[in-house]
Order: structure tokens, then sequence, then C-alpha cells
């Protein structure tokens, strides 16, 4: 085994692709992964006093605040990756600023209007799905922190200028600072929906502009923040607004798999919501390694098209792919079947009845995260205006799928259709690489 690491650092060390790659990836591990934690046990706490129900309705709220927020509020964090890093490869420093000031432009304005929108339509919402009054409140609260979700440019920032590190000190304080309050208003007020979700409504407001001042530190000192103020529209690199535009369109396309689950589930029952999110958030402790490949892995790709290394830049999505097959299987079979019994004695017998439910969950978990790296693969290579089609299209079969299926499998609808999602998803843009870009 020692000789096997020695000589997979070896390797590393002769590959300045992989080498910066695993750097960027350990440190985001390390704050990702304490983050996580920290945030497992905010949600321990939070489901535990406040009971399945309860709990079904701070996330019905909290999901109803993120759904209009993919539909309405555009981030600009790839576009800024993608003709950052053209910019960069070309030592325009115009270009960059121009691009960085877009970026922020696109981020506000956007913010405004979703904010606005948010409070109009919550009484709509609540109404057409039958939402009762907690869960209703719990929304309206969650609608204030859309003001300040300007973190598109932000996250391109830094994730362009490789400052990792510090998106890994922020996650994890940001992380205690929720735990630390959260505990302390379920201890002085036992479950209240109402109150924790004002809780996670302000800190989640503390991160978003604790966000957008360290990314303006990092263009201060990269660029100086003139540099940007005065950046004038003519250098704005070619594309740049439409890229970001259909960028943008494919996020909002993919919102209904990521949040309407909870709005399908909310026509059960707040207790099936409840069981449902929580059983999701457990399984983000697969993505401890995921997420940061994803993150880290766009810069870098970017970079390598940008170079004209176009096939090389598929290689390496191909092999993490192989390697993430190989790590995750068996935590996964280990998870389906310790973690259903496990919640059923130490919490509540509910989430020990919906074991299959867990195990349908960790298996599309497993299958998201093998695939991780493809879909940033796509967008580096510029095709967001065809990722928005494709995204569109499994994204209309799920919602067909849940819509039809819901009444006759009940939760179990909402694993099927995702499934019929991941697949339509998965297969088009990996034979749209070897058709069209790599023919």
């Amino acid at each position: 085994m020692g000789d096997k690491i020695k000589s997979l650092i070896q390797r590393l060390k002769g590959n300045e692709f992989w080498l910066k790659l695993a750097k960027n990836v350990s440190t985001i591990v390390v704050g990702q992964g304490g983050a996580s934690a920290l945030n497992m046990v905010t949600a321990f706490a939070s489901a535990g006093i406040l009971g399945a129900a309860g709990y079904g309705s701070l996330m019905i709220g909290q999901t109803f605040m993120q759904a209009v927020d993919a539909f309405l509020n555009f981030q600009s964090w790839q576009g800024v990756i993608r003709y950052g890093s053209i910019c960069m490869e070309r030592h325009d420093d115009d270009g960059l600023a121009a691009t960085i000031k877009a970026g922020f432009f696109v981020d506000v304005c956007s913010a405004i209007v979703g904010c606005a929108v948010s409070f109009a339509i919550v009484p709509y919402v609540s109404s057409l799905l039958g939402w009762d009054a907690v869960s209703t409140t719990a929304a309206t609260i969650f609608c204030f922190e859309i003001i300040v979700h300007i973190e598109g440019t932000p996250t391109g920032v830094l994730r362009l200028f490789d400052k990792f590190n510090y998106v890994a000190i922020y996650a994890v304080s940001i992380a205690a600072m929720k735990l630390a309050l959260v505990a302390s208003t379920l201890y002085l007020y036992g479950p209240n929906v109402v109150a924790v979700a004002c809780v996670y409504c302000a800190v989640d407001i503390i991160k978003g502009v604790a966000l957008f001042v360290l990314a303006l530190a990092v263009v201060s000192k990269r660029i100086g923040l003139k540099k940007v103020v005065a950046a004038k529209q003519h250098d704005l690199p070619s594309g740049f607004l439409s890229f970001t535009l259909w960028s943008n369109l494919a996020g909002t396309a993919d919102a209904p798999i990521q949040y309407f689950d909870v709005f399908f589930l909310s026509m059960l029952s707040s207790e099936v919501v409840g069981v449902f999110k929580f059983f999701k958030q457990l399984l983000t402790a697969f993505t401890l390694l995921s997420t940061p490949v994803q993150q880290a892995i766009m810069p870098q790709l970017a970079e390598l098209i940008a170079k004209g290394k176009n096939e090389q830049a598929y290689s390496v999505v191909k092999r993490i792919e192989r390697i993430f097959i190989k790590v995750v299987t068996p935590f996964a079979f280990l998870a389906i079947i310790v973690v259903p019994p496990a919640l059923g004695y130490f919490m509540d017998p509910l989430y020990g009845r919906y074991w299959y439910l867990f195990a349908a969950l960790t298996a599309l978990t497993e299958v998201g995260i093998v695939f991780t790296a493809l879909h940033p693969c796509f967008t580096a290579y510029g095709l967001s205006k065809q990722s928005t089609g494709i995204t569109l299209l499994a994204n209309v079969t799920y919602l067909l799928a849940c819509y039809f299926l819901l009444s006759v499998m009940g939760v179990m609808a909402i694993p099927l259709a995702m499934c019929m999602q991941y697949a339509l998803a998965i297969c088009l843009k990996t034979i749209y690489i070897k058709r069209v870009v790599l023919p």
C-alpha cells in the first residue's frame, strides 16, 4: 500500500494538471467536509426537535425560495470562469475586468427581480399546493435572502484565481455559525419552525454578503477595483452575455429536478417531505469528493479547451468517472444496509419504514457522483445552448413522470422520475461530445 501511495505521489508531481487538481480538490474537501459535518449536525438537531412534519414545513419554505432563485436569479459564475480563462490565456486584463463587471451587473439585477417576484407569488403557490400556515410563513421568511444572492460572480472569481483555501475557511465558518445559532434557537424556543426559519435565513444573508466582500478583496488585489469599475463594454469578450444567458437558462431548466420534488411531495404530507429532505441531507456526505471535483475541475477544463486540447479535457472526465465508480460503490451499499434501521432506532421509526426510498436515493446519488465531471466539461466546451435544450427535455420528462406517477406510486414516483432525468441528460451530453465535439 505504501509503495502504491508513493507511486501515486510521484505521478502527480510529474503532471501539472493532476497535481493542481489534487491540491484544489483536497483544499475544498477539507472545507466542504468540515462544513458538511456541521450542516449535518444542524440537520439532525432541526429534524430531531422539530419532528418530521415540522422539518418538512421548514424545507418546504426553503425549497420555495431556492426554486424561485433558480428560475429568476441569474448566476454568472460559469461565464466568468470560461471567458475569464480565455482573457487570462491572452493576457487581456481589460477583457477580464469587463467580464467581472458584467458578471456583477447580471447578479445584482437578477437578485432584485427574484426577490420581488418571490414575495408576490408566495400566496398563490401556497394556495395551489395546499400548504399550511407554518409552511407559508417559512416560505415568506426565506424570500428575504434572495436579495443578497449575488454569489455567481464572487464564486467564479474565487475559482478562477484558485482561491479555494478562502472558500474552505469561509464555508466552515458559516456552517459553524449556523449550527450555533440554530442550536441556541432550538434551546430557547423549542420546536418553533418560524424561529428556526428566521435563523436559517439570517445566516444565509450573512453568507451572501461575506462571499461578496471576499471576492471584492481578491479582485482588488489581482486587477484592482478601479479597473473593474472603469471597464468598457467594448472590452467585454464576444459571446459572454449570450453564453451567460444560455447557461442560466440551462440552470433554470434544471430547477424542476432540484426543487420540485418537495412541491410534489408537499401535496402528500409535510411528514413525507421531512423524511425525503432528511434523507437527501444525509446523502450529501457522498458529495464530499464529487462536489470539490466539480468546483475545481471547470477552471482547469476551460484552460485546456482554451488551448485547443479538447480530447485531453474529455479524457480527464472519463478517468474521473472510473475512479468514482471504484470509490463510491462500496460505501453506497454499506449506507443502504446500515442507515435506515439506525435512523428508525435512534430518531423515528418513520425513517426506518422508508428504507426503500433511501435505497433508491442512494443509488441515484451514486450515479450523479460518477458523472459529476461531465456537466462542467460540457459547459467548458461552450455548449451552453445545447445544455439548455438537453436539460429542458430531461426535466420536462421528469415533470411528466412525477405528475402521472405520483398518485399511483406515491413517494417512489420521485426517484423513478429522477432516474429518467439522469439517463436522458447523461446519455445525450455524452453522445453530443463524442459525435460533434470529438468527431
